[in-house]
């Protein structure tokens, strides 16, 4: 027996070796041509559901594209009615608008005559109606020694007061238009 390595195989090991081999060779080419066979069914069945669902949508696609179509041009008649209808409103109300100024215009064009004709009447009536008189008041016993001055044609008057009096306030509650005064 030698003690070294061997360089060859004994010929039985080396033959089952080789049909071993090529048992699994032979499966392995049985089991690659199934894989392919079953790819390609697949690789095909993918191809005619692609091909289906690009028909589908192409499909769809165009019946989406006719109904948008159909939608718009129905918005687009009724928009275009509805800016008819604008149109018309404002040309009536346009002319209700110009009617009713005008209307204004010479309404108070009349009026601005008759209050002329009327101020100038109240005017003429006025000026030939002769001045007031002036009111007589009667000054108390008390205020004797005072004297009364009276303005250019009865516009006012004023009391001058004796010595010794003099205005003050009133007490509350004595009424209007009187003037209260004191002694000094």
């Amino acid at each position: 027996m030698s003690t070294g390595p061997q360089t060859q195989l004994n010929p039985r090991i080396r033959q089952n070796m080789e049909q071993m081999l090529e048992a699994q060779l032979d499966s392995l080419q049985s089991q690659l041509q199934s894989s392919n066979v079953a790819l390609r069914k697949t690789a095909q069945s993918v191809a005619r559901t692609i091909s289906d669902d690009l028909e589908t949508l192409q499909h769809l696609s165009r019946k989406t594209t006719r109904d948008l179509k159909e939608e718009v041009a129905q918005r687009k008649a009724e928009i275009e009615c509805l800016t008819q209808e604008l149109e018309v409103q404002r040309l009536r109300h346009s002319k209700i608008v110009t009617q009713r100024a005008v209307a204004l215009i010479l309404t108070g064009i009349a009026l601005a005559g008759l209050m002329a004709a009327f101020s100038a009447f109240l005017g003429a009536k006025v000026a030939t109606m002769p001045p007031p008189e002036p009111p007589i008041q009667l000054i108390p016993e008390q205020l004797t020694g005072s004297r009364t001055i009276r303005g250019v044609g009865g516009l006012g008057q004023m009391v001058v007061l004796p010595p010794g009096l003099s205005p003050a306030r009133c007490p509350i509650g004595t009424g209007t238009n009187r003037t209260c005064l004191k002694m000094e």
